[in-house]
């Protein structure tokens, strides 16, 4: 996406105060939403539109707070959310209609999106667990803590799942990565860090969290690679990876760092502004004190900027960017 994409549709949904961050697939957005007003049927919704238009396929009732982006199969369509405080919930729905097709409440805190792989949907929680559910109808396949140590940690991030192994960052307790075998949850390895507050992103060769201000890349068979320290005030956005690049975004300035853990190039935010980078096939998106700014992915150079509304995240494809705006509006782009 070499040119400065410009808007093709926008999209207000009906009652809606708020968005969380959308999933794209098979021209189709699941839109997870805050709708509070007389006619809402639930406080929380998730809706599912046209890509190419826009228009709404379907809405369905949540009845809990949703966490960031659904995760989404073939059949169906996967939200965490957040009952209570310390009470969380996964919902399965079915992609055609959005009918709700299973529930399962879990009695600890959950934050994490839902990680799917194969027929299995993923979700871990600040007790130390992780649960392994069948996509097509949430029976449990297992549920555990993670850890031969029996030491409590908390999983406040998204799992990551490769090659038959599960990938685990805690956050507090006893920090650090762990992998698990993905079909049973038996341990592989652990390696302590500081407390992880992004990953882990995983492919063939790297595993790489962020743990306060140092990344740290691991081999799939736990043997540390290397440590980058970004030095800077960090925030907890999520990591991104390509085959040349693990992309970190701090408080003033954006990080690529090299597959060799080297520095590749850097890009200066404005301050305390920076949100998660976004690779697409050409360029690195990053959303700054209402820009959104392309970079090329290659060294770091502007490609185009455009002007948003604030909200820092989007869904990025080869031809086209969503983004979410203030109350219910979301907006596709592309170049002409």
């Amino acid at each position: 996406m070499l040119a400065e994409p410009e808007a093709v549709w926008t999209t207000e949904l009906d009652d809606v105060r708020a968005t969380r961050t959308p999933s794209m697939v098979d021209e189709r957005l699941y839109v997870p939403a805050d709708a509070v007003s007389d006619r809402a049927r639930h406080r929380f919704q998730l809706h599912a539109l046209a890509t190419e238009t826009g228009e709404e396929r379907w809405r369905a009732s949540l009845r809990s707070d949703p966490n960031a982006s659904p995760a989404v199969t073939s059949e169906r369509v996967i939200v965490s959310a957040q009952r209570e405080l310390e009470a969380g919930r996964l919902v399965g729905f079915e992609r055609r209609d959005g009918d709700e097709r299973w529930l399962y409440d879990i009695d600890a805190r959950v934050t994490a999106s839902p990680m799917v792989d194969g027929g299995t949907v993923y979700l871990p929680d600040w007790s130390g667990s992780v649960h392994a559910l069948s996509v097509a109808d949430g029976s449990v396949q297992w549920s555990r803590q993670l850890g031969d140590d029996e030491s409590s940690r908390t999983f406040s991030k998204p799992v990551a799942v490769h090659d038959e192994a599960l990938f685990a960052g805690a956050r507090s307790g006893r920090t650090g990565v762990l992998a698990v075998d993905a079909a049973t949850g038996n341990e592989r390895w652990a390696r302590s860090t500081a407390p992880v507050i992004a990953g882990p992103v995983v492919d063939d060769d790297l595993v790489v969290v962020q743990a306060e201000s140092v990344l740290t890349a691991f081999e799939p068979n736990g043997t540390e690679r290397w440590t980058f320290n970004v030095v800077d005030d960090y925030w907890e956005t999520p990591l991104a990876m390509d085959d040349e690049h693990i992309y970190v975004s701090t408080v003033d300035t954006l990080y690529a760092i090299t597959r060799d853990g080297e520095r590749g190039w850097e890009y200066d935010l404005s301050e305390r502004s920076g949100g998660p980078p976004t690779v697409t096939s050409d360029e690195v998106l990053i959303s700054e004190d209402g820009t959104l700014t392309a970079l090329a992915r290659t060294d770091g150079e502007p490609r185009w900027s455009l002007e948003t509304d604030g909200n820092r995240d989007v869904v990025a494809v080869p031809d086209a960017v969503f983004m979410r705006e203030s109350g219910g509006r979301i907006t596709a782009r592309s170049p002409e």
